[in-house]
């Protein structure tokens, strides 16, 4: 008995192990979503609920940070976006608070962390190189 329990375990972490790593990888050909575009938001926004539709049967805000940052990447990918090169770009050329889609840009980049129902480890959730990004962007937001 314990061996079969055991080879459930180790199956469901060898099946969970593989959809992160199939899903943390975006395809190289997506590029960042151009910033202040209200199209690139609206595009956005209409991948959001058909993600939510197919994939989900709560609120993406009720899912665990991992989750989340899953979805949010499906979400940018389905727009032919990256969710990575998205998040690199608006740190790089940063936030115009008063421009009200750059801040709805933010606010989706930022999904995976914010207003969490479950602990949220950042080192466990974001590389090295997005936890950066983050940083800068959550900087630019508080000035």
């Amino acid at each position: 008995m314990v061996n079969i329990l055991t080879s459930i375990k180790s199956f469901i972490l060898l099946v969970a192990v593989s959809l992160l790593l199939a899903c943390s990888n975006e395809p190289a050909e997506l590029i960042a979503a151009p910033l202040g575009e209200r199209a690139v938001l609206e595009s956005l926004a209409d991948s959001y609920t058909i993600v939510s539709d197919e994939r989900l049967s709560v609120s993406p805000m009720s899912l665990k940070g991992e989750d989340r940052k899953k979805f949010v990447i499906r979400v940018f990918a389905k727009s032919g976006y990256s969710y990575a090169k998205t998040l690199r770009n608006m740190a790089e050329k940063g936030i115009d608070k008063a421009n009200k889609l750059h801040v709805d840009m933010t606010e989706l980049l930022l999904i995976p962390h914010r207003n969490p129902r479950f602990p949220v480890d950042l080192e466990a959730l974001y590389s090295i190189e997005e936890r950066q990004d983050i940083a800068v962007i959550e900087r630019q937001l508080n000035m």
